[in-house]
């Protein structure tokens, strides 16, 4: 099997050229000891099997933060493999740059150049056969998002070869001499050890990588005191910290290499700048993103009412008629239990959940994820995080798992464990079934809407408190804005479905299996016991029918169980019936907030660590408990 390594800068198109030819059947893993991901997936072409595998984007191989640094180690750890490098051709001059950084491993390796219709669009036209003579490399022009060009790339691998016409990249000729000279003093046994070319490494220790120093060291701290001398050599001649000077360098080379291959053609303002001259305003952006979270919700909350009462009557139907059919005992009650479960998956989630990960995928395949996280990030400077940190709780109205995850390319440990812990509390996808299945079903959109945006100014106040706490400052935001593009209907139903698949798979056999062992629980009056062990919380504080103690527990292995199995334990359809608006909202807003679901907290322990996840379970239930008590008393004086 031939195994290809996807890399390049971020926001290049890198995971769309991967989805392109793996059709999202694809695994996530782990670096060893590490807790970054990487996206391995299969591809069939033509009789020959590849292994692609789709590294974290990375802006230079001189590692920035941990994703940065696995996808370095991968490389040059898998020295069988071909490099693909994604190029975007919009900033190419940019991307070059770590396309220079890659050629100097002197790796078998072909450039896929991703996005030309964006660099035609904003009149940049490149000659990708001169460029390939100048990188003597194959240089593939790819359109990924609508998979043009992408297998073209898989078949250039075949072949391939490290690129020897080295004089084209070289550096100016102090530095090159500098580079050069110290190569030649370092021990070949040294070098072999580094798995990478003599004067690779010499540029390396020049630049002071800390890596490659901290090896060099260990190995001969004489050798050590040469590279220092070389490095202030480099210094005094440029005035500048040597580590500059390199990555001068390459910049100096990329221009070069893009003035060389590009022509312009005079364009009118494009209707993508046009957009972002609104979207991204002020003023006007703000309101637009208040307005699409307002018809995205309501779209949601809308399509789910429609079908939630159509398919739950159904099951009501077939529930009526086996009870007809079936004597009274355990196993009609096991029946019942199997056609209530999956009745409650299928009738009050799926209704929701489709047209809510619809939407999600919609709003990031055009482009205005990213654009939400930079309207974002001057709030987000006031509750101390900045930057990247926007982006775990944007991907916590998907899911609280990945979310989590997302935290951990945050430079500072203080912010990954900060927007890590406040990501748990965004409503993920499965809090949206009860929002949307319980208040916005029975109360009104209006409630729904409400309850987001409580959530969001007590993340905002906990924020600010943690920032309080711990005031140190974090890095800036560095963001991408991506071209829009127009969402592929086959991306969208593919990630719709890999992010749905799981809820079939393993929500509703559990909500099923869960379902009936309530109704065994009903049956034996085991119910009884956890209800009453659980009534001081769900009736003396919060004012709940009895009932609800035994689904607060299932909601914790997935929240959804919670709100679906209310039906079951009320042995009723029709909340309204057996409960208040009242205990509605206070029902809602605990739900919403209390403690996280297993996987969550499984994976927030992976990523930092027990002491901060049992601050993380036991605060938010303590605070779901005062939340849910003053919804209790605001709503028992309006109503």
């Amino acid at each position: 099997m031939k195994q290809i390594l996807l890399t390049g800068q971020p926001n290049s198109g890198k995971s769309t050229f991967f989805n392109s030819l793996t059709g999202y059947k694809a695994l996530t893993g782990n670096f060893p000891g590490a807790t970054v991901s990487y996206q391995k997936g299969s591809l069939n072409l033509m009789g020959t099997l590849y292994s692609i595998v789709d590294l974290p984007g990375a802006y230079s191989l001189i590692p920035n933060d941990k994703a940065e640094l696995e996808t370095k180690k991968f490389i040059i750890n898998e020295q069988d493999s071909t490099i693909v490098n994604v190029v975007d051709a919009s900033v190419m001059s940019r991307s070059l740059e770590m396309t220079i950084e890659l050629i100097e491993l002197q790796r078998p390796m072909v450039v896929a150049l991703n996005m030309v219709d964006s660099a035609r669009k904003k009149g940049i036209r490149i000659d990708s056969a001169k460029l390939s003579r100048l990188l003597d490399l194959p240089v593939v022009e790819t359109v990924a998002n609508h998979g043009r060009g992408t297998l073209d790339v898989i078949r250039a691998t075949h072949g391939a070869k490290a690129p020897s016409n080295a004089a084209t990249l070289h550096y100016q000729r102090d530095v090159e001499q500098e580079v050069l000279q110290l190569a030649d003093k370092l021990p070949d046994d040294l070098v072999r050890s580094f798995r990478v070319p003599k004067r690779t490494v010499a540029i390396r220790l020049l630049e002071n990588d800390p890596f490659y120093v901290k090896e060099l060291k260990r190995y001969d701290e004489i050798l050590l005191k040469e590279v220092e001398n070389s490095r202030h050599r480099l210094e005094a001649g440029h005035d500048r910290p040597a580590n500059f000077v390199i990555a001068a360098e390459r910049h100096n080379l990329a221009m070069s290499i893009f003035e060389q291959v590009t022509s312009f053609e005079r364009t009118k303002p494009t209707l993508e700048s046009r957009l972002d001259t609104v979207i991204l305003h002020p003023f006007w952006g703000y309101l637009i993103l208040i307005s699409i979270f307002y018809l995205f919700f309501t779209g949601v909350f809308k399509t789910g009412a429609y079908f939630e009462g159509w398919i739950l009557t159904q099951f009501q139907l077939l529930e009526k008629a086996l009870g007809t059919w079936l004597p009274l005992g355990l196993w009609r009650l096991i029946t019942n239990g199997f056609v209530q479960g999956l009745g409650a998956g299928l009738g009050i989630a799926v209704p929701y959940i489709i047209p809510f990960l619809v939407g999600l995928s919609f709003l990031e395949d055009t482009g205005y994820m990213a654009r939400i996280a930079f309207l974002a990030d001057s709030i987000m400077h006031k509750i101390g995080l900045h930057g990247k940190a926007i982006i775990p709780f944007v991907l916590g109205y998907g899911c609280s798992v990945p979310a989590v995850m997302a935290a951990r390319n945050l430079e500072s440990q203080r912010d990954r464990v900060i927007a890590a812990s406040l990501a748990v509390m965004v409503p993920c996808s499965a809090r949206t079934v009860i929002i949307f299945g319980l208040l916005g079903y029975y109360l009104g959109p209006g409630y729904a809407i409400g309850l987001y945006i409580l959530n969001i100014l007590v993340i905002g106040a906990l924020g600010r408190l943690a920032a309080m706490l711990d005031p140190r400052v974090s890095p800036g935001l560095v963001l991408e804005i991506p071209a829009y593009h127009m969402p592929s209907l086959k991306n969208i139903a593919a990630k719709t479905w890999i992010r749905l698949k799981d809820f079939f798979t393993v929500v509703i056999p559990f909500l099923i299996i869960g379902t009936i062992a309530l109704g065994i629980m009903e049956y034996y009056h085991l119910d009884k016991s956890v209800n009453h062990i659980l009534s001081p919380l769900t009736v003396s504080v919060l004012g709940l029918p009895k009932a609800v103690g035994t689904t607060l527990i299932f909601g914790i292995f997935k929240k959804e169980l919670s709100l679906m199995m209310l039906f079951q334990a009320l042995g009723t359809n029709t909340l309204t019936d057996v409960m208040t608006i009242q205990q509605i909202v206070t029902f809602s807003v605990f739900t919403v907030f209390y403690v996280p679901c297993i996987s969550t907290i499984a994976v927030l322990y992976r990523e930092t660590g027990w002491k901060n996840t049992l601050y993380v379970i036991f605060g938010t239930t303590g605070l779901a408990i005062l939340l849910a008590v003053a919804a209790r008393i605001v709503m028992g004086v309006l109503l």
